[in-house]
């Protein structure tokens, strides 16, 4: 059966698409005109990695895995890295975890810039990663070795844990049904409109206070308290510092030595004095102590008494001088008389003045 001409065509183009397939499959890294640089990391164990697997520097790709193989106990890993990157002495090669799925990759750092190349060809200082095994593995150790006492723990204080939950379960169900006071707080509706007053309330005096109202209000908006405040404290320094200087009084109170000593001495005196009077010397000292003094004090006191009882109830001379009228009359009438006397005196002579003072007397 003759094949035709459309039906060539679409075999041979069938046939193109699957040589492409497969040099895509065998060829897919093949960049001949870029340029790589081959180098080799040892590891103790490349659990995951597998060829093909990128090559990444601080995250970005630069290379590919091309073999991994078994030399001299360790695990030889061959890769390259494009030709645009450095890899320096001091570089680390690192196994990296890509997610918690398994997917893994060949993670390189830049070292230092003051390190020098590493040529192409040579051994990449590795170091060992923990892999997710190892992490799985550690992650159950730690898991028994914590929960193992706290499952014996549970186990020893199964009946009082049980106790405890149980009354839990009992006060919960009283603060469910409103019982006591944690109960009628959760429970009570008036409790939460009292709130939400109160609220209200706190909101509209802080609203005051932020507005400059009221004496709290002024202490936080008006600066001039605070001004005054500070010079007061400044006042108060400069104040502190002439005390600590020895100025004004209490300053030399404060610092002068010499007031201290005046002091001591006075002290010193008064000690002296009172132990004098005490021991009744001086007259003071007999004031305070003698008896017979202090006898002689109150018969004087009586016998004034005496006296000021009887001058108020008009006796002696001194007593009608003070209850009598007829004394104070005839001692007025009297000094008219002299008084007429001294006016006629003036228009007399020496003999008749005389005798009109004696007739005026007598």
């Amino acid at each position: 059966m003759a094949i035709s001409t459309e039906q060539k065509v679409g075999l041979f183009f069938l046939f193109a698409l699957i040589m492409l397939g497969v040099m895509i499959e065998l060829v897919e890294d093949w960049k001949p005109f870029e340029t790589h640089y081959d180098y080799v990391a040892l590891f103790e164990s490349s659990v995951g990695l597998k060829d093909g697997d990128p090559v990444r520097v601080a995250g970005v790709e630069v290379g590919k895995i091309q073999s991994i193989s078994i030399e001299d106990g360790k695990v030889r890993v061959d890769f390259y890295i494009d030709g645009s990157v450095v890899i320096r002495r001091d570089s680390i090669a690192k196994i990296r975890q890509t997610n918690l799925l398994g997917g893994v990759f060949l993670g390189l750092d830049f070292g230092t810039p003051d390190s020098e190349i590493l040529p192409p060809g040579s051994v990449v200082t590795t170091h060992e990663a923990t892999n997710l095994d190892e992490l799985i593995s550690g992650l159950d150790r730690n898991q028994q070795r914590v929960l193992q006492p706290l499952g014996d723990m549970l186990d020893e204080n199964r009946e009082p844990l049980t106790n405890a939950i149980s009354r839990l379960d009992r006060v919960m169900a009283k603060i469910d049904e409103g019982e006591g006071t944690l109960g009628r707080l959760i429970n009570n509706p008036e409790l939460y409109d009292e709130v939400v007053t109160m609220s209200a309330r706190v909101n509209k005096i802080l609203l005051r206070i932020e507005q400059g109202e009221g004496t709290l209000g002024k202490l936080m908006a008006d600066s001039e308290l605070y001004d005054n405040l500070s010079l007061t404290m400044a006042n108060l320094q400069s104040v502190t510092e002439q005390l600590n200087e020895g100025k004004g009084t209490l300053g030399k109170l404060l610092v002068d030595d010499r007031l201290y000593e005046e002091a001591t001495i006075t002290l010193t005196g008064l000690r002296e004095i009172t132990e004098k009077v005490n021991a009744g010397q001086g007259s003071f000292g007999k004031l305070v102590n003698d008896d017979a003094l202090y006898e002689d004090i109150r018969e004087g006191v009586a016998r004034i008494n005496s006296i000021a009882a009887k001058i108020d109830d008009g006796k002696g001379t001194l007593g009608r001088l003070v209850n009598e009228d007829t004394l104070y009359r005839d001692a007025v009438t009297t000094l008219h008389k002299v008084e007429k006397t001294v006016d006629g005196m003036s228009d007399t002579g020496p003999v008749s003045a005389l005798g009109v003072v004696l007739g005026t007397l007598f």
